[in-house]
């Protein structure tokens, strides 16, 4: 009865968690061979306004397409790699990094978004560029209002201003990144020139040196006080360090990588629960007096050998010695004395009667 009633369960139940970590074990599987596949190369949308592309560069002057999203700035220096048109690219001209949320469904001009950068003055009419300073936000700071909702994409755009004109933003370089984890991701994109000018954002300018710091590869106007405070800016805020350049690989993405090792934990959770229940449904099943698994006679039902014993006092059925009554027979022996007493008195009530 044991065998029937407790091992089939226990055999159901180690045949489904056995199940359940095969198919944790192969979506894990999947997941590490979608990270080790890097991220996405094309971007999931279109946008008909962009034209031309946008390059990212740290402060040693080397373009990066890759980056952590908690660096501050995000990146040092963007380089666009379409010309200011006229009159954006008088003396005055000037160029702004956003960065925006693509939706689905929404067309790029009603996507939401907000300033990566100050306005910059740069050297270059043929390479707008937009220089950052250790005051501006990280992307994750971005993020934290305006979160990736379409496969993890932003778009960053870059306009460009002058003065006595409004911003223009019919048209604009764009550049793509995707955010894996804590990295992001250049989708796309080419290759520019970090070097092809200098930019010096406005913060720079009207804040003091306290407050901000330039790219050490972009100055404008730099004096000498200014050159040594950017050494501490890029000690507090090493984004050269969290950024791969071109040319020397992108970094490995990590969040298919944690979303693996999270999955194998689960597994080891589930399999510690599949076992710890089996153990307990056996005990239960193997405890004397349970249902179907009893081996033995409870403890508290009586002893089969004093009922035995309580039969044998008991004298069966039939004549016992010759002339005494039978004990289990009380009202049959009273009954049988009163009939008796009244058929002896009833002879001498009736001569009674005749006389």
């Amino acid at each position: 009865m044991i065998r029937t009633a407790v091992f089939p369960t226990v055999r159901r139940l180690v045949i489904a968690g056995g199940i359940a970590l095969v198919a944790l074990g192969g979506y894990s599987a999947a997941a590490g061979a979608a990270g080790s596949s890097g991220p996405a190369t094309t971007a999931p949308y279109t946008d008909p306004n962009a034209v031309g592309t946008i390059g990212l560069c740290n402060q040693a002057g080397q373009q990066v397409t890759s980056g952590s999203t908690t660096a501050a700035p995000f990146a040092w220096l963007a380089v666009s790699t379409t010309p200011a048109p006229a009159p954006y690219d008088n003396d005055s001209r000037t160029a702004i990094l956003n960065a925006y949320q693509p939706q689905n469904g929404l067309p790029p001009g009603e996507w939401s978004g907000a300033e990566l950068t100050a306005s910059s003055r740069y050297t270059n009419p043929q390479v707008p560029m937009a220089a950052a300073t250790s005051g501006d936000d990280s992307l994750a700071d971005f993020m934290d209002n305006y979160h990736p909702r379409w496969d993890g994409f932003l778009q960053l755009r870059m306009y460009l201003g002058t003065a006595d004109q409004p911003q223009y933003s019919l048209h604009y370089p764009a550049l793509n990144i995707q955010v894996v984890g804590d990295t992001w991701y250049a989708v796309g994109g080419g290759t520019v020139n970090c070097t092809a000018g200098t930019a010096e954002s406005i913060e720079s300018i009207v804040l003091p040196s306290a407050t901000t710091t330039t790219p050490a590869s972009t100055p404008v106007h730099r004096s000498s006080s200014s050159s040594g405070s950017s050494s501490p800016g890029a000690a507090s805020h090493p984004s050269s360090a969290g950024a791969t350049p071109t040319g020397s690989g992108a970094a490995t993405p990590v969040a298919a990588t944690q979303t693996g090792s999270s999955l194998g934990w689960l597994a080891i959770v589930l399999l510690v629960i599949l076992v710890v229940a089996a153990a307990w449904f056996l005990v239960r099943r193997l405890r004397p007096g349970a249902r179907g698994g009893s081996s033995g006679p409870d403890p508290g039902d009586p002893d089969p050998g004093d009922a035995s014993a309580a039969a044998a006092d008991v004298p069966a059925h039939g004549p016992t010695e010759a002339g005494a009554p039978d004990p289990r027979e009380p009202d049959r022996l009273d009954s049988d004395l009163t009939v008796s007493s009244t058929s002896s008195a009833s002879p001498t009530s009736t001569k009674g009667q005749h006389q």
